[in-house]
């Protein structure tokens, strides 16, 4: 690195704060004198972290922060960077990226464009949220100098981003950003969870076991006798008739020992082994309808051929991230919340499992409304089922189901939508359809003409739900 002026050096201090002048050549970035403002309790490693990211960024891209933050990984480095670029309407555009670094490469587990609607807030435990529509993220820099820091950085930047409009969707702006999203340069799912944590998540999974001192052998082993013996005893008594210390007993009885020190970890177990009691449902060979706890038990899900998790929940974590493919639908079990905008989303998700020849396990906090409703939207398209039929399909199964009313109203607007399709399709049949490039050319294709007729029947269903709700041959008790 070339030497730094005394100025520059004034505004350096070691495995704090550092701000470096980009004058170097990396890759095919010059980097001019636009500086970079770095955090970090390591310092070590800088130079080398600082080149690979330069060589990820795109040339017109510029580095403006990169703070260091607390990584739950042993081995791994985790910093969020603003890079800044000058977009189609020539004025500065902000994005927030996260940076998973580990001894062999350097990847993104996190993009974030830097919108209007941007809010940051102290968490009072040494972090800071960002939130941004319908995201948002959870950031603990390694020191209060990078706190700080950060949170001055991404005041500025919200303040530009609310000074030129900058809003979602609009096409207008971000749209360099795509580069970031590319797969190759994504990180490990199991990284890219850590990312997404969320302050407000009520169901967590368990540490990781890197996270806190690992049991001895011995430790692990008790652990495990005391998990077998605990099944074998639950199976065995009436369980609305005995205590839990009752239980407790009995295994100190069977291994000839005091068990007071593992108090709090046998009622855990217990209240595990009741939960995992409660079976996930199956509704088709490749989708299964379950509760949070069916979706904590790892070793049912394996035994069901599972890989693939669809989370319809707010409140719950996925808990192994790191052995099946999770897809999360965040909405609370509320009338106004919209599931009918995820559906297709979730209906490929479910057909994935099935390619691939696995099961896909569909779960919110009891498997009653939430992802009872997602399930019987996809037995509607997979299945060509009538609302009643795919309700009666699933009852069967799982009489418990009851989607509250503002999701079965969705699912009126979505039978609706999936009929207008059907018909659309059967009219396109019947119909003599010019091929020669030249007609195809200049008229409107399949997709545009479905895209006009589904809007035209939201519209018409919203006028005429009411009526079919309450009046017609559906009503909400007949969903219950």
């Amino acid at each position: 690195m070339p030497s730094l002026s005394s100025n520059q050096q004034s505004t350096l201090y070691v495995k704090k704060t550092l701000i470096l002048p980009k004058i170097a050549v990396v890759g095919n970035h010059t980097i001019g004198c636009h500086l970079a403002r770095i955090v970090a309790g390591n310092a070590d490693n800088f130079q080398s972290y600082i080149k690979s990211m330069y060589t990820i960024l795109q040339p017109d891209n510029h580095l403006t922060l990169m703070v260091q933050l607390e990584s739950g990984f042993p081995n791994r480095f985790r910093y969020l960077v603003i890079i800044t670029c000058i977009g189609k309407q020539q004025t500065e555009e902000s994005a927030l990226l996260g940076f998973d670094v580990t001894s062999s490469e350097i990847t993104i587990g996190m993009t974030l464009p830097i919108w209007a609607d941007l809010d940051i807030s102290l968490d009072g435990d040494g972090g800071f949220k960002v939130t941004s529509y319908d995201q948002c993220y959870m950031f603990k820099p390694v020191s209060v100098q990078a706190l700080w820091t950060a949170y001055q950085s991404l005041h500025k930047a919200s303040n530009q981003a609310r000074h030129y409009n900058y809003i979602t969707n609009t096409g207008v702006t971000h749209d360099w950003l795509e580069y970031y999203r590319h797969i190759d340069l994504r990180s490990n799912q199991i990284y890219i969870n850590e990312w997404n944590q969320m302050n407000d998540i009520l169901s967590h999974r368990s540490d990781s076991p890197h996270l806190y001192q690992p049991l001895s052998s011995d430790e692990k082993a008790l652990r495990t006798r005391i998990n077998v013996k605990l099944k074998e005893l639950m199976l065995q008594v009436d369980l609305d008739q005995v205590t839990p210390k009752f239980l407790r007993e009995q295994l100190e009885n069977a291994f000839e020992m005091s068990l007071s020190s593992y108090k709090q970890y046998i009622d855990d177990e217990m209240l595990q082994i009741l939960a995992q009691m409660d079976k996930p449902t199956m509704i088709l060979p490749h989708l299964y309808l379950g509760s949070e706890w069916n979706a904590s038990n790892f070793e049912e899900l394996k035994a069901n051929n599972i890989g693939y998790v669809l989370n319809v929940s707010r409140e719950i974590d996925n808990f192994f991230p790191g052995h099946f493919k999770y897809l999360n639908v965040r909405v609370h079990d509320h009338d106004d919340a919209n599931l009918l905008k995820e559906w297709e989303k979730t209906f490929r998700f479910i057909n994935e499992a099935k390619l691939n020849n696995q099961s896909c396990l569909v779960h919110c906090k009891m498997g009653i409304s939430r992802s009872a409703s997602t399930v019987l939207a996809y037995l509607m398209k997979e299945n060509n089922h009538s609302l009643v039929d795919a309700l009666e399909h699933v009852k069967q199964r799982r009489s418990c189901v009851n989607p509250n009313g503002g999701f079965r109203n969705q699912l009126l607007i979505y039978e609706g939508i999936l009929a207008a399709h059907k018909t659309f399709r059967s009219k396109l049949n019947n119909c003599q359809i010019t091929t020669t490039t030249k007609t195809m050319s200049t008229t409107s294709t399949p997709l545009e003409s479905l895209s006009s007729v589904s809007e035209d029947l939201m519209v018409l269903m919203r006028k005429k739900l009411p009526n079919k709700i309450y009046g017609g041959t559906i009503r909400p008790n007949s969903l219950a």
